[in-house]
This record gives C-alpha cells, sequence and structure tokens, in this order.
C-alpha cells in the first residue's frame, strides 16, 4: 500500500475545478475513502486548507455556501495527522531547499516510507531530485 503525506494543495485541488490535477487530487481522496492508500498529514494542513477556502471566498471565487460545503467535506475525510516533526529538522530543511517553515513541516513527515505528494510547483521543483515527492499531476 502507498503512504503518502499530502500537503493542502492536493486536498485544495480535489474541490476547485480550475485548478491543474484536480482529476488526480479526486483519485487520490478516492483511493483513501476505499483504502487503497495511506494518507497523513501535519495539523498544519487543516489551517492552510481552512485558510485557502476563506481566500477564495474573500477573493470571489467561490461562495460562503460552497466554502462551508468544502469545510464540511474536508473534515468529513478524517485524514490523520501526525505529530509535528522537530522544530530543528524543519528549519533545516527550509534553509537547505529555501522552502517555509510550512512546506518543510510537510517535508519532514515525508521520510520513509512515505512519500510527499504535492500540488505546488515550487516545493515539488525544489524536491524532485531527491525521490521523495511526487507530482500530484503524476498521481496514478
Amino acid at each position: 500500500m502507498k503512504r503518502l503525506v499530502i500537503d493542502a494543495s492536493v486536498i485544495l485541488r480535489a474541490f476547485f475545478p480550475d485548478e491543474e490535477g484536480q482529476e488526480e487530487s479526486q483519485a487520490l481522496v478516492e483511493d483513501w475513502i476505499k483504502g487503497r492508500v495511506e494518507i497523513v498529514g501535519p495539523s498544519l494542513l487543516f489551517l492552510e486548507v481552512t485558510n485557502a477556502v476563506l481566500v477564495a471566498v474573500r477573493r470571489g471565487r467561490i461562495t460562503r455556501a460552497k466554502a462551508c460545503e468544502i469545510i464540511q467535506t474536508f473534515k468529513g475525510l478524517s485524514i490523520p495527522v501526525t505529530d509535528s516533526p522537530d522544530i530543528e529538522e524543519v528549519f533545516k530543511l527550509a534553509f537547505r531547499h529555501n522552502l517555509s517553515a510550512y512546506d518543510a513541516t510537510y517535508v519532514a513527515l515525508a521520510e520513509k516510507p512515505y512519500i510527499l505528494v504535492t500540488g505546488d510547483k515550487k516545493l515539488y521543483q525544489a524536491l524532485k531530485e531527491g525521490g521523495r515527492v511526487k507530482w500530484i499531476g503524476d498521481y496514478v
């Protein structure tokens, strides 16, 4: 069974039809629901998804009703949360790969046997050579 750390961009792409990788994100979520993959995320995942949905409402991209539907559906997925990684490790990874501490948190969790799946191009480009990251558009 695949063991994946997912970031907020993967979840958000599943809910926004104009996002590249929406079908792949929906397939990953479906695989999670059906027990074909194991996914985890840091507690930060919930805050990032919530904030992005809030921003989408404020920018007029979606209605408040749609936002509430997204949040409720996301909450219903019951994605397991792992303990926060060591802050020193997050700092080192952020510095080494020129990432935000937020992105480095996902990276720190994506150690064997987990692979990070992302829809964040900057994050993917920074890590693709190491082999521990997968672009959501390549999810099969």
